[in-house]
């Protein structure tokens, strides 16, 4: 259930409920319905003024600037646990089935969270991992949490971006989305924020992946730093925190990209691309790690039965991460 407050009109939306049902009953559209909409340079560039102010915690800024661009801030008292956390939900006015809405995407903060970021790009498609991440957003309480506004093949054409090999509306793969501009925003704001991004993989992946990890284990996950090298299981960073965290649950087996496996290493992400530092995330994959960002792929049990494991591990990994950091 949800309260809504009545304000002055200058003044933010205030609602208060269930958070994660509010999340979850997003319409992210259908398969080739082009429900998403390239936005224009000019766009990205007002909406990196909002994304700017809203993760500066300035949100009736952030409010003000959004709504000229088609989006909203709204202040949700999250009221279905057993206490009342408030978070500020960055979203568009007009979400489908409206002819206004644009498919960029839905953005949450919580002002108060670690210094980490999830992102969900591929909601729908790679099923469970927009519940994943909204479950994981309220379990670990980040600042950030980032879902993408539509299915990644919401687009019937194809971006110019990782080789035209993707649908324009997939936004790891896109950088002329809200999403990305979104990314850029926030990886610049804070360079000691880290970055995890849920993926999914089928039945295929997973078998080749078995292989080269050399696990018959169907709960497995591959992770990346978007890097094609080897990296120490012994150096300091977030990706290997959160390996060693799976590991010692005896329940997921975690895979390196570079180390064990080398496919779906996220190369071609354009969010990982940035923040390790490429010169043109479209085209040029990155040549060093910033040890920012976690390119997470997950198979299908992984993602359907042990979410709530997952959620723990990434809490775990977060929280050492910054206390020794």
């Amino acid at each position: 259930m949800l309260t809504l407050c009545s304000l002055p009109a200058s003044a933010l939306t205030e609602l208060s409920g269930d958070l994660e049902a509010h999340l979850k009953a997003i319409d992210y559209g259908d398969k080739y319905d082009n429900s998403w909409v390239k936005p224009s340079a000019q766009q990205q560039t007002s909406f990196e003024k909002v994304i700017t102010a809203f993760i500066a915690g300035s949100y009736t800024q952030a409010h003000d600037l959004a709504m000229g661009i088609g989006y909203q801030v709204t202040k949700f008292t999250n009221v279905s646990h057993s206490t009342s956390d408030v978070h500020y939900i960055l979203s568009e006015k007009s979400p489908l089935p409206s002819s206004a809405f644009i498919g960029g995407g839905t953005f949450v903060a919580f002002p108060s969270g670690l210094n980490a970021v999830l992102q969900a790009p591929h909601p729908m498609k790679d099923s469970f991992t927009a519940s994943q991440a909204i479950e994981t957003y309220l379990d670990v309480k980040p600042a950030l949490l980032m879902l993408a506004g539509t299915r990644r093949d919401s687009s019937t054409a194809k971006s110019t971006c990782t080789d035209g090999r993707y649908a324009d509306s997939d936004v790891s793969h896109q950088t002329q989305s809200l999403f990305y501009t979104a990314h850029t925003a926030v990886s610049d704001y804070n360079h000691a924020t880290v970055f995890i991004q849920f993926h999914g993989f089928g039945s295929s992946s997973l078998s080749k992946l078995q292989s080269q990890c050399q696990s018959q284990n169907s709960k497995l996950i591959n992770l990346s730093e978007g890097i094609h090298y080897p990296t120490s299981q012994n150096e300091f960073s977030i990706m290997q925190i959160l390996r060693g965290r799976v590991e010692s649950g005896n329940i997921i087996k975690a895979c390196v990209y570079g180390n064990d496996t080398s496919s779906l290493g996220g190369t071609w992400n354009v969010q990982a691309r940035y923040t390790n530092g490429s010169a043109d995330a479209c085209l040029n994959n990155a040549t060093i790690s910033s040890k920012r960002f976690v390119h997470l792929e997950q198979s299908y049990q992984v993602r359907k039965n042990h979410r709530a494991k997952m959620s723990r591990y990434i809490h775990e990994a977060i929280t050492e991460y910054f206390q020794l950091n």
